[in-house]
């Protein structure tokens, strides 16, 4: 059965499973890669509010005993869904923004500030 892991998460997360080594020093055994990207515009411009990743029975499995996927998904950022649904939907319900997203405007306004100025190098006419 497959499973589906939104994510408001701005960078992709690969969240490690360890196995122990020798003289009790884990080892990375595996990676499973939750995709990122809520919040960063890609090249047409398009803000995603969030992303959506299919993983298996087994990787749901290694990653609900991952204590980093278990702190994202308490603080919000991270929702498990047995079923697909719109990507926009699911995220309306979640943590809107994680603190590496870009500054927006609304950013500075709320923290009393004047947005800084875009300046680029083409001449006034």
């Amino acid at each position: 059965m497959e499973y589906y892991i939104y994510s408001t998460l701005t960078g992709s997360q690969a969240y490690q499973v360890y196995r122990n080594g020798g003289a009790d020093l884990p080892i990375a055994e595996r990676a499973i890669l939750v995709a990122g990207g809520a919040n960063l515009a890609d090249k047409n411009f398009i803000t995603p509010k969030g992303v959506v990743t299919t993983v298996s029975d087994e990787d749901l499995a290694l990653l609900k005993q991952n204590p980093v996927f278990q702190l994202h998904k308490s603080n919000g950022f991270i929702v498990v869904e047995e079923k697909p649904a719109p990507v926009e939907k699911v995220a309306s319900d979640m943590e809107a923004r994680d603190e590496s997203a870009p500054l927006t405007d609304n950013d500075f306004i709320a923290n009393g500030q004047k947005p800084p100025k875009v300046i680029d190098n083409k001449r006034e006419k």
